[in-house]
């Protein structure tokens, strides 16, 4: 009787850290603590007066001048992802975006790295901030945009594949052979005149699979080209 006890709780100590544990090989991780829609724990800014939480969303929020680019920074590294995120600009002829696999350049929090663009004429290009500049300008993203309306923005970041998508249309596919592979995750209110700038985080995923925009991987590789500056 005592032996077949203790085979029992083995079983059952087994089964939980199976079912417990998180699994990751092979399988795709969804995280859930990236933003809690409350708080802005895990993430900082050097200048905290831009932003705040409001119903959901943090709101990049200036009421006079911008004098430099402002970011708020996740503090979690990040290297294979899909995230996707709800985006609102009220003034569409300014200017914002989502910096991934980044860094920051300097001390005051500018940021070195991607970034998936907003604003009238750049809306779903691939910038490299600090950097290497224009990297992916295609307009394609730009004519699915709804100006002053919330928007769905996706990014899809694989090995050396990056691919976009904005309101389900696909923005940007570019292989980037030897670029940056792993960095984090900021926000950015532009420099410039008075401005409002609310992003949604709604997924994030990490190790994801190859889809987007109702497209399979064999379709997004057959859209990927190389980088301007590689041309």
């Amino acid at each position: 009787m005592k032996k077949t006890i203790i085979a029992i709780a083995l079983l059952v100590a087994t089964a939980f850290l199976l079912c417990c544990t998180p699994q990751t090989d092979g399988e795709t991780v969804e995280e859930e603590t990236f933003f809690d829609g409350k708080s802005m724990n895990g993430w900082s800014t050097t200048n905290p007066e831009y932003w705040s939480i409001q119903d959901g969303a943090i709101v990049a929020e200036a009421t006079t001048e911008v004098p430099k680019n402002e970011f708020l920074w996740s503090d979690e590294p990040l290297k294979d992802f899909y995230l996707k995120a709800e985006v609102q600009m009220e003034r569409n002829e300014g200017n914002a975006g989502i910096q991934f696999r980044s860094s920051k350049a300097d001390s005051s929090g500018q940021a070195l790295g991607y970034q998936a663009d907003m604003g009238k004429n750049v809306w779903g290009r691939l910038y490299h901030e600090h950097g290497r500049k224009k990297l992916f300008w295609s307009d394609r993203g730009e004519h699915a945009v709804k100006p002053g309306e919330w928007n769905t923005y996706e990014i899809l970041a694989v090995g050396d594949r990056i691919w976009t998508a904005i309101n389900g249309t696909l923005a940007v596919a570019v292989k980037d052979t030897g670029g940056d592979a792993s960095g984090f995750i900021a926000l950015q209110l532009h420099a410039g005149p008075p401005q409002r700038v609310r992003y949604k985080i709604v997924e994030l995923i990490h190790d994801p699979e190859v889809k987007l925009a109702g497209m399979d991987e064999e379709a997004l590789n057959a859209e990927l080209k190389v980088p301007m500056d590689k041309e």
